[in-house]
């Protein structure tokens, strides 16, 4: 790595990510992507500071990296392997930049230079995608990888990323089960690492996730019983981790139990619609607070 403090590449890494939360309208009109770019130069930078990947000093052929390849980790570990040394410690940090690139170009529309970084960090991962310190990177590359495909409507390549990444987070908790690192922590001091809770509520949400965009995988092929579960165990785990936004969640609930209600299973379908109506009932609420926190500031 160049000579610079460590304490300025994280700095940098974390302007990056507060610029990456901008929200669109926040920006000019003419220029909607300006906190995107900005962002996206600064990772850049970090990057550049990190020096080149260990596959780059090995020249490793590109012929290995297409969905097909393995990436998606069609066959599971075989075994829990940490990063150690400083190799290995390296290869994750420029993987963690490598996964925050990818999604800032297809925030930007640039899906082919998203996909591309994505499956750069994948490769950098592959030797420790089971570990405590890149389990949940891995399990959201593969996830957007799979959104990726998805809107290129290439529904069973989404499929078989989505399908790796369940499979990966159910070895985990089978053979580790620890709370694992959150990505950003690469790039935090030690002081302000996340608490076991936190972690464990940011890879349960990671997981939830998987099953939600497993479930509209699954309606676009028609495998509607399989649809229905995943879109069932997603709305539970919801609320059972409190991270839901009332109107989607009641709108969700209420469209499966359209799919009871055709199975005629009555019981299923009027326990939906209950707790669609309950749900639905907090948004009121919900923007009351909001409203009077909105007057306080």
């Amino acid at each position: 790595m160049a000579n610079v403090p460590w304490a300025e590449v994280c700095e940098k890494f974390q302007a990056a990510l507060a610029l990456s939360r901008v929200e669109l309208h926040k920006n000019p009109e003419k220029e909607p992507y300006k906190s995107k770019y900005s962002a996206r130069a600064l990772l850049e930078e970090v990057k550049a500071l990190l020096g080149p990947a260990p596959e780059d000093e090995d020249e490793r052929p590109e012929a290995e990296d297409g969905p097909g390849a393995g990436d998606h980790a069609l066959g599971l570990p075989a075994e829990v392997v940490e990063p150690e040394g400083p190799v290995a410690q390296r290869a994750v940090r420029l993987a963690v930049i490598e996964f925050h690139l990818g999604v800032n170009h297809i925030d930007t529309e640039e899906l082919s230079a998203g996909e591309e970084h994505l499956v750069k960090c994948l490769r950098l991962l592959r030797p420790y995608r089971l570990s405590h310190d890149c389990i949940s990177l891995c399990i959201q590359a593969q996830n957007n990888l799979g959104i990726l495909w998805s809107e290129r409507e290439e529904i069973e390549t989404a499929q078989a990323y989505l399908e790796s990444s369940e499979a990966l987070y159910n070895q985990y908790m089978k053979e580790v089960g620890s709370p694992p690192l959150d990505p950003t922590e690469r790039f935090l001091p030690e002081e302000e690492k996340l608490t076991e809770q936190e972690r464990s509520k940011r890879f349960e949400k990671v997981y939830t996730h998987n099953l939600y965009y497993l479930a509209q995988v699954y309606q676009h092929l028609e495998m509607f019983e399989k649809a229905a579960h995943y879109c069932h165990s997603t709305l539970k785990r919801q609320l059972e981790h409190n991270a839901y936004h009332p109107i989607e969640w009641a709108i969700n609930a209420a469209t499966l139990s359209q799919f009871y209600i055709n199975k005629l299973c009555f019981m299923e379908a009027r326990h939906c619609l209950s707790a669609a109506n309950v749900i639905f009932g907090q948004t009121g609420k919900i923007s009351a607070t909001e409203d009077r926190q909105h007057r306080r500031a």
